[in-house]
Protein backbone atom coordinates (compact mmCIF):
# COMPACT_ATOMS: atom_id res chain seq x y z
CA UNK A 1 0.00 0.00 0.00
CA UNK A 2 1.62 3.64 -1.23
CA UNK A 3 1.78 6.26 1.61
CA UNK A 4 -0.92 8.76 1.50
CA UNK A 5 -0.64 11.85 -0.26
CA UNK A 6 -1.07 15.40 1.25
CA UNK A 7 -1.78 18.74 -0.64
CA UNK A 8 -1.53 21.67 1.67
CA UNK A 9 -3.08 25.61 1.12
CA UNK A 10 -0.65 27.89 2.49
CA UNK A 11 -1.57 32.34 1.93
CA UNK A 12 -3.86 30.83 -0.21
CA UNK A 13 -2.20 28.85 -2.73
CA UNK A 14 -2.94 25.08 -3.12
CA UNK A 15 0.75 23.14 -3.37
CA UNK A 16 1.24 19.46 -3.32
CA UNK A 17 1.22 16.11 -3.16
CA UNK A 18 3.57 15.57 -0.79
CA UNK A 19 4.16 12.71 1.49
CA UNK A 20 3.39 13.13 5.16
CA UNK A 21 7.62 13.29 5.82
CA UNK A 22 7.76 16.05 3.51
CA UNK A 23 5.03 17.77 5.06
CA UNK A 24 6.88 17.24 8.85
CA UNK A 25 9.99 18.83 6.78
CA UNK A 26 8.21 21.98 5.92
CA UNK A 27 6.43 22.76 9.03
CA UNK A 28 10.16 21.93 10.60
CA UNK A 29 11.27 24.37 8.28
CA UNK A 30 8.47 27.41 8.99
CA UNK A 31 6.92 26.72 5.21
CA UNK A 32 3.35 25.04 6.87
CA UNK A 33 2.06 27.04 9.70
CA UNK A 34 0.03 25.31 12.04
CA UNK A 35 -3.06 27.35 10.48
CA UNK A 36 -2.23 26.53 6.78
CA UNK A 37 -4.92 23.95 5.87
CA UNK A 38 -4.15 19.94 4.80
CA UNK A 39 -5.95 17.72 2.99
CA UNK A 40 -5.84 14.03 2.08
CA UNK A 41 -7.87 11.37 -0.24
CA UNK A 42 -10.40 9.90 2.19
CA UNK A 43 -10.91 13.31 4.49
CA UNK A 44 -14.02 15.21 4.83
CA UNK A 45 -12.40 18.28 4.15
CA UNK A 46 -9.35 20.44 4.65
CA UNK A 47 -8.58 21.07 8.26
CA UNK A 48 -5.71 23.07 9.69
CA UNK A 49 -2.18 21.33 10.07
CA UNK A 50 -2.02 21.67 13.80
CA UNK A 51 -4.80 19.11 14.24
CA UNK A 52 -2.22 16.61 12.56
CA UNK A 53 -0.62 14.83 15.94
CA UNK A 54 3.13 15.02 16.13
CA UNK A 55 3.28 17.78 13.40
CA UNK A 56 4.10 20.82 15.42
CA UNK A 57 6.13 19.96 18.09
CA UNK A 58 4.65 21.04 21.44
CA UNK A 59 1.11 22.31 19.54
CA UNK A 60 -1.40 19.85 20.90
CA UNK A 61 -3.45 18.99 18.51
CA UNK A 62 -6.83 20.46 18.03
CA UNK A 63 -10.29 19.28 17.54
CA UNK A 64 -11.73 19.36 14.19
CA UNK A 65 -13.41 22.32 13.00
CA UNK A 66 -17.39 22.69 12.75
CA UNK A 67 -18.16 20.86 9.43
CA UNK A 68 -20.10 23.57 7.14
CA UNK A 69 -22.83 22.43 4.42
CA UNK A 70 -19.81 23.35 1.73
CA UNK A 71 -16.76 24.62 2.15
CA UNK A 72 -15.54 27.70 -0.27
CA UNK A 73 -15.05 25.98 -4.16
CA UNK A 74 -11.08 26.73 -3.82
CA UNK A 75 -11.09 24.49 -0.38
CA UNK A 76 -12.42 21.62 -2.01
CA UNK A 77 -11.00 18.35 -2.58
CA UNK A 78 -9.57 17.94 -6.51
CA UNK A 79 -12.59 16.62 -7.97
CA UNK A 80 -11.44 13.54 -11.09
CA UNK A 81 -12.16 14.48 -14.43
CA UNK A 82 -15.92 13.56 -15.34
CA UNK A 83 -14.56 13.25 -19.20
CA UNK A 84 -11.81 10.30 -17.63
CA UNK A 85 -14.93 8.17 -16.03
CA UNK A 86 -15.60 5.84 -19.04
CA UNK A 87 -18.85 5.12 -17.30
CA UNK A 88 -20.12 8.91 -17.63
CA UNK A 89 -18.89 8.58 -21.40
CA UNK A 90 -21.17 5.88 -22.28
CA UNK A 91 -24.30 7.82 -20.65
CA UNK A 92 -22.96 11.75 -21.64
CA UNK A 93 -21.18 13.45 -24.40
CA UNK A 94 -18.45 14.39 -21.97
CA UNK A 95 -14.94 14.31 -22.75
CA UNK A 96 -15.50 14.10 -26.16
CA UNK A 97 -13.80 16.12 -29.07
CA UNK A 98 -17.11 17.92 -31.01
CA UNK A 99 -15.11 16.93 -34.18
CA UNK A 100 -15.59 13.43 -33.24
CA UNK A 101 -19.04 13.28 -32.48
CA UNK A 102 -19.72 15.16 -35.97
CA UNK A 103 -17.92 12.81 -37.69
CA UNK A 104 -19.91 9.97 -36.36
CA UNK A 105 -23.18 11.85 -37.46
CA UNK A 106 -21.73 12.26 -40.67
CA UNK A 107 -20.80 8.50 -40.90
CA UNK A 108 -24.29 7.50 -39.86
CA UNK A 109 -25.88 9.68 -43.14
CA UNK A 110 -22.56 9.04 -45.61
CA UNK A 111 -24.96 6.21 -47.10
CA UNK A 112 -27.22 8.58 -48.85
CA UNK A 113 -23.21 9.30 -50.48
CA UNK A 114 -23.92 13.73 -50.36
CA UNK A 115 -22.43 13.68 -46.90
CA UNK A 116 -19.55 11.24 -46.87
CA UNK A 117 -17.41 13.76 -48.49
CA UNK A 118 -17.63 15.58 -45.05
CA UNK A 119 -17.37 12.84 -43.06
CA UNK A 120 -14.03 11.98 -44.44
CA UNK A 121 -12.44 14.99 -43.75
CA UNK A 122 -14.19 16.00 -40.54
CA UNK A 123 -12.70 12.28 -39.66
CA UNK A 124 -9.02 13.37 -40.23
CA UNK A 125 -10.17 16.95 -38.20
CA UNK A 126 -10.95 14.86 -35.24
CA UNK A 127 -8.37 12.20 -35.20
CA UNK A 128 -6.01 14.83 -35.67
CA UNK A 129 -7.56 17.06 -32.46
CA UNK A 130 -7.91 13.65 -30.58
CA UNK A 131 -3.93 13.16 -31.19
CA UNK A 132 -2.70 16.82 -29.76
CA UNK A 133 -5.24 16.53 -27.23
CA UNK A 134 -4.82 12.95 -25.39
CA UNK A 135 -7.89 13.48 -22.67
CA UNK A 136 -10.38 14.05 -25.48
CA UNK A 137 -11.79 10.97 -26.44
CA UNK A 138 -14.38 9.92 -29.33
CA UNK A 139 -11.70 7.66 -31.38
CA UNK A 140 -14.25 5.14 -32.19
CA UNK A 141 -16.86 7.50 -33.28
CA UNK A 142 -14.12 9.43 -35.65
CA UNK A 143 -13.17 5.80 -36.87
CA UNK A 144 -16.39 4.56 -37.67
CA UNK A 145 -16.81 8.71 -39.74
CA UNK A 146 -13.59 7.97 -41.36
CA UNK A 147 -14.56 4.53 -42.64
CA UNK A 148 -17.79 5.31 -43.83
CA UNK A 149 -16.97 8.49 -45.66
CA UNK A 150 -14.39 6.52 -47.70
CA UNK A 151 -17.29 3.88 -48.71
CA UNK A 152 -19.80 6.57 -49.22
CA UNK A 153 -17.30 8.67 -51.33
CA UNK A 154 -16.40 5.65 -52.73
CA UNK A 155 -19.92 4.81 -53.95
CA UNK A 156 -20.59 8.52 -55.03
CA UNK A 157 -17.81 8.50 -56.91
CA UNK A 158 -18.96 5.17 -58.96
CA UNK A 159 -22.70 7.19 -59.11
CA UNK A 160 -20.86 10.31 -60.69
CA UNK A 161 -18.85 8.23 -63.42
CA UNK A 162 -21.77 5.92 -64.12
CA UNK A 163 -24.18 9.34 -64.91
CA UNK A 164 -20.98 10.82 -66.49
CA UNK A 165 -20.70 7.73 -69.49
CA UNK A 166 -24.16 7.73 -70.65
Amino acid sequence: MTEPQWLYIRNGVQSGPVSQQQLGALAAQGQLGPDDLVWSQGMPQWLPARSMPGLFAGAPPMPPPIQYASPPSYYAPPSPDIGQDAGMRMLLPVGRSGWAIAAGYLGLLSFVAIPAPLALIVSIIAIMHMKRNPKVHGMGRAIFGLVMGIIGSAALTLIIFANLRR
